[in-house]
């Protein structure tokens, strides 16, 4: 009697437990899921709106802190539907190679997250720093030299790129729904064709 009343409860742990799992919610990006609607991803973030774009694609904008560091999170609408969200440092550095120390870190991040990258380029649009690397931050502001790395899951695209242009530096990560990414891309394309 008393064997079966262990089994009896260890089978009633073992079903709490995967109960427990079962009810744990997976997100997309940040605690949203692809297909929300806006007001549903309204109510997930706690912060206030910085920026809000109405166009083709509707954008909302927050700031936040992570790892010490100021970043942008945007999140993108077509319809009504969440298919898109990004972060965009929002921090700038004398030493232009500190870009690159933080793409680093964001990295590290993601593959602890995701595992080893899929795709993982260091890109040369030209080589003339290339042999000096305490100019490639440099050479990134002037557009010269690009860093992506990508993951997927089974719902998400994700990229983290960093580059430059006019001494303007980018170290973003952007995150893509891969089922409304077709979807997205069409509507987007229709409704610039109508703008002409």
């Amino acid at each position: 009697m008393k064997k079966l009343i262990i089994v009896i409860a260890a089978i009633l742990i073992l079903c709490l437990t995967l109960t427990g799992f079962a009810s744990e919610k997976v997100f997309d990006f940040r605690k949203t899921t692809w297909g929300m609607s806006e007001e549903q991803v309204r109510v997930t973030e706690k912060g206030k709106i910085v920026d809000e774009d109405i166009s083709e694609v509707k954008t909302i904008v927050y700031k936040t802190n992570i790892d010490a560091k100021d970043f942008y999170i945007a999140y993108m609408f077509i319809e009504d539907k969440f298919y898109r969200g990004g972060y965009l440092l929002n921090e700038n550095y004398t030493n232009e190679n500190d870009y690159i120390d933080v793409y680093k870190d964001l990295k590290e991040t993601l593959t602890k997250k995701y595992g080893k990258p899929i795709k993982d380029e260091i890109n040369w649009k030209d080589d003339t720093y290339k042999d000096d690397k305490n100019n490639w931050g440099l050479a990134i502001g002037i557009g010269e030299l690009e860093y992506i790395s990508t993951w997927e899951t089974s719902t998400t695209g994700i990229e983290l790129e960093l580059n430059g242009n006019n001494y303007d530096v980018n170290v973003g990560v952007r995150y893509m729904s891969k089922e409304l990414k077709e979807w997205a891309h069409k509507i987007i394309e229709e409704k610039t064709k109508s703008n002409f």
